[in-house]
């Protein structure tokens, strides 16, 4: 599951990867949320990615350019 199929999910079990391989989100937990809580993970996630505040993160932003 990339996230690139059209399928409807499937961009949720993208973030749920990413917040596994960055955060150590289980898959599991992730799925038992509610949606809301869910989006809130994604939404915290997402400024992280754009506005970081640990310094791992800052340093990661520096070193991987993305467009």
């Amino acid at each position: 599951m990339s996230g690139e199929s059209g399928e409807d999910g499937a961009n949720d079990w993208t973030w749920a990867h990413l917040l596994w391989q960055r955060r150590g989100l289980r898959l599991e937990e992730f799925s038992e949320m509610p949606r809301n809580v869910q989006l809130a993970y994604i939404a915290s996630e997402q400024l992280a990615m754009e506005c970081p505040m640990n310094s791992n993160d800052r340093l990661a932003k520096v070193y991987i350019k993305t467009k």
